[in-house]
């Protein structure tokens, strides 16, 4: 039965990468409630077709003591202590609705989280890599990509836009309804194709990446950030190494504590640096300096468990409510727009799940690393899906958790702690 749950875990993988992405109602209004709406429905699908398929493979080997002996790696092990921290500040939350759903159009609440906790757990164990899989995730993009460029330019094939919107000016594109989910999304699909441009020995491969790349560019400049620069950048220079220095191996597992430590470091510097000024990064600053205040205005149980997971919205609120003078100051900047996230995803874990909750994520991150340095440099598939996910946490130092990636995040996890079963 192990080869359905592997067709199991492969509808999973396809559903989030290539129908999230595209599914849309025709219009902007409540797109990201949609796409929400369509995570779940996928992962209820996929629950159903597993729990089939583990019963009747129960069933065959109920005598079967080698299912007694199955172990937790590490990142098995950080990645449940994650779902214990977001389950406890669920449970501690001043509204346990709130954390389960959570933001209405994020929809990055509990449920979800618990959702891709499982989905690491059941891809880990039961996919099996196949080039064609990478072809697919990244053919499903172009549509979206070339969505994107034509609504820049001033096109809405799709009549997504109302009668009175500019598409040329609008924020929205493609079939994601916000520039920057359109960007975080395009931050993990970048690193793969950018990996198999220039490690592929396919010339036809080469050719048609090599045109992919060339329509990302344009895409980039005309509807991109500039964390995607970051994410593109970090792509390049590990296919440089993968292409020119294949078997030198620069760091070992026994680095992995002190370079996430590092890289942590330099991006709470980043953020100190860029809060002293409210109007850098795209308003990110105050964003930044808000959530600071926020969080060192909680007692210290919440301080400790969070407000609930993605309760960030509802506990600023709470905040500004208190907090007159702050409020004003939030007023005239975002003119009534309600301010959902930190902006962040580490701030957001912070706030939302407390100092406990961050470090268990950041404990997370470690033993991914970690357990890529033990056994995944030189193997294909782990490489394209760690450089994936790292562009997707560089892109999150400035960003939010979203059903639109942060599903395909924790579907790399797994694919780079993945087990050989």
């Amino acid at each position: 039965m192990k080869k359905y749950k592997n067709y199991v875990a492969l509808f999973y993988v396809l559903s989030v990468f290539f129908v999230i992405p595209i599914y849309n109602k025709g219009t902007y209004e409540n797109i990201s409630v949609h796409k929400t709406d369509a995570y779940l429905f996928l992962c209820g699908i996929t629950l159903v077709l597993y729990v089939i398929t583990s019963v009747i493979d129960d069933l065959q080997k109920i005598n079967d003591e080698s299912l007694r002996k199955r172990t937790f790696s590490k990142v098995d092990v950080a990645m449940a202590i994650f779902g214990g921290v977001v389950l406890i500040s669920t449970l501690l939350s001043d509204s346990i609705k709130e954390s389960v759903y959570g933001v209405p159009g994020f929809g990055m609440g509990a449920l979800t989280i618990i959702l891709m906790i499982l989905s690491f757990f059941f891809i880990s164990r039961y996919y099996f890599y196949n080039t064609w899989v990478v072809h697919v995730i990244v053919a499903s993009s172009v549509l979206p990509t070339i969505l994107a460029i034509l609504n820049r330019t001033g096109f809405d094939p799709l009549s997504m836009f109302s009668s009175s919107a500019d598409a040329q000016n609008s924020l929205y594109v493609s079939t994601f309804g916000n520039y920057g989910w359109y960007s975080e999304y395009m931050a993990i699909i970048i690193p793969i194709a950018v990996y198999m441009l220039f490690t592929t020995k396919d010339k036809i491969e080469r050719v048609l990446y090599g045109a992919y790349v060339a329509l990302v560019v344009l895409a980039i400049i005309s509807c991109g950030t500039t964390m995607m620069l970051v994410s593109a950048l970090i792509a390049v220079l590990f296919a440089f190494k993968r292409k020119f220095l294949p078997d030198r191996k620069i760091v070992d597992a026994k680095l992995a504590p002190w370079i996430v430590a590092g890289v942590m470091l330099v991006y709470l510097v980043c953020v100190l640096f860029i809060s002293r000024n409210g109007d850098l990064a795209n308003g990110r600053g105050y964003i930044w300096k808000l959530s600071f205040d926020l969080y060192g205005s909680l007692p210290l149980d919440k301080k400790i468990i969070g407000v609930g997971p993605n309760r960030y919205m509802y506990a600023l609120n709470d905040y500004l409510a208190a907090k007159p003078e702050a409020a004003a100051e939030f007023a005239s900047r975002f003119n009534g727009l309600a301010l959902t996230s930190a902006h962040s995803e580490y701030l957001d874990y912070l706030v939302c799940t407390g100092f406990h909750g961050l470090l268990a994520y950041l404990y997370l991150i470690f033993r991914v690393v970690e357990r890529f340095l033990e056994t995944g440099l030189g193997k294909k598939d782990r490489e394209i899906a760690f450089i994936a996910a790292v562009s997707y946490m560089a892109y999150s130092f400035a960003n939010f958790s979203m059903v639109c990636a942060t599903p395909m995040f924790f579907i790399l996890l797994a694919m780079v702690a993945k087990e050989r079963r």
